[in-house]
């Protein structure tokens, strides 16, 4: 009798035909489901039955399903021991992106709390290479003309250095076409030539982020491996490319707050500019509002202000006041004789050189109208008053302008006749009684011959 049996799952039995053997069919069960078959040759001259090797078939069939059974729990340990590490280093990378996640977080708050361009590009780099495990990091900026120029980066030792120093065309490698041709965040690549100052130092994955202003390139972060070679990570991707749109917003931020700050300054600037100008012209237009456009000395505006705040300090602290009023001598027949451009050039030689006879602090020469002056005295006395009378009528000899004289009577030289008076005052005096008191001494110096003062006393006020 030969024997021999296959599973159902078997794809392809061969039986070998012996000559004077019959073959027995037994099929194998396993809750009512065929798992395989019995087959047994028997003599053409033997009476076995199947039903005599359903023992065998039962035991044959529970052999095979506990091993099937075995061999499938074993698969399922393993699959499962896989799955168990898969979910931990799954477990173990999301730990690992929300703790970078976190430090990114606590980068930007850092760059957020500097207002200055160096100092942010510092710490970028600083705390970007040591909060996200990157062993080598630098930014680079480009200029309008398209050149790039190093900020801060890291030496072949891991140091954070300034690389303000380094300038350089943008290179045609890899990184450049594939981020600024195509206008792509970040490139990647593995086992690739890695640079320092242009120069190859080794191999490893290099990494390029490039920031932006909208549409417009302003530079690149760029980062590799050299110093641990330390493979990429599934989210390094994402996360550099998030950490370039941090920087690049802060850079902007700090070029716009820049702008701002200078178009402040330089607006400061206009203004202090234009307020020079505007006190300049003020203070000019406050000069020609207080001095006689003819004869550049003090006009009539300024002595009616001065001569009442004297009269009110004089009032106060019992002090005398002199006044004296000027009026040139038959200045009519001058101006009709010779002209008005005559006489007003006659007026500006007076004014010239009377404004010279007294300089001292507090005293006012003026004009007060027509051919008419004044000399204000606050504090000076009568004989201080009579004095400076004299010392004009002198000055007037001394500049001896020449006078169109008709009849032997008159001088032949432009004269004055000068009112004099002083007063100290008082509750039952008034300024304007005391005017008109100088000018009767003027009157009466005209009328008893001209090129002369007279002075009137106080108490016929």
């Amino acid at each position: 009798m030969v024997i021999r049996h296959y599973y159902v799952n078997k794809t392809e039995a061969s039986i070998d035909i012996l000559p004077n053997y019959r073959y027995v069919l037994i099929p194998l069960k396993h809750h009512s489901a065929i798992i395989g078959h019995l087959t047994i040759a028997v003599p053409l001259e033997s009476n076995l039955q199947p039903k005599h090797l359903t023992i065998l078939a039962a035991l044959l069939s529970a052999e095979i399903t506990a091993g099937l059974i075995k061999k499938a729990t074993k698969n399922h340990n393993v699959g499962r021991i896989n799955a168990e590490k898969a979910l931990l280093s799954s477990k173990e990378q999301q730990k690992s992106l929300l703790s970078y996640l976190q430090n990114m977080h606590d980068i930007s708050f850092q760059l957020w709390r500097s207002n200055i361009m160096e100092d942010m590009l510092f710490i970028a780099v600083d705390e970007g290479k040591k909060r996200l495990n990157i062993d080598r990091m630098a930014i680079f900026l480009f200029d309008k003309q398209k050149r790039m120029h190093g900020t801060f980066g890291t030496d072949i030792h891991g140091n954070t250095v300034n690389e303000g120093y380094f300038e350089s065309e943008i290179p045609n490698q890899w990184f450049a076409s594939k981020t600024l041709e195509y206008k792509e965040y970040i490139a990647f690549q593995e086992n690739t030539p890695l640079y320092h100052d242009l120069q190859q130092i080794g191999f490893g994955w290099s990494a390029y982020i490039a920031l932006w202003d909208e549409d417009t390139p302003i530079g690149w972060i760029a980062c590799d491996n050299l110093i641990t070679g330390q493979p990429l990570r599934n989210y390094h991707h994402q996360l550099l490319k998030q950490y370039g749109f941090i920087v690049s917003q802060h850079i902007l931020r700090l070029r716009a707050a820049d702008k701002l700050i200078k178009l402040n300054h330089d607006l400061e600037q206009r203004v202090q500019s234009r307020t020079k100008e505007l006190n300049k012209a003020n203070e000019q237009l406050q000069k020609l509002s207080r001095i006689d456009a003819l004869t550049n000395i003090a006009n009539r505006r300024v002595f009616d202000e001065t001569v009442m705040t004297e009269w009110r300090r004089a009032n106060r602290l019992g002090l005398p006041l002199s006044l004296l009023i000027l009026d040139i001598d038959n200045f009519k027949t001058y101006n009709d004789k010779l002209g008005h451009a005559a006489g007003d050039q006659c007026l500006r030689k007076i004014a010239a050189t009377l404004s010279q006879v007294e300089r001292r602090a507090g005293t006012l020469f003026a004009r007060y109208g027509g051919e008419e002056f004044v000399l204000l005295l606050p504090g000076q006395n009568q004989q201080a008053a009579v004095n400076n009378a004299q010392r004009l009528l002198n000055a007037m000899h001394n500049l001896a302008l020449p006078f169109p004289s008709e009849s032997k009577k008159d001088k032949p030289i432009v004269t004055v006749s000068i009112g004099v008076s002083t007063i100290i005052p008082s509750q039952t005096t008034t300024y304007g009684n005391f005017f008109k008191h100088v000018d009767t001494a003027l009157y009466q110096a005209k009328a008893e011959g001209k090129d002369c003062f007279r002075v009137l006393l106080p108490e016929l006020i």
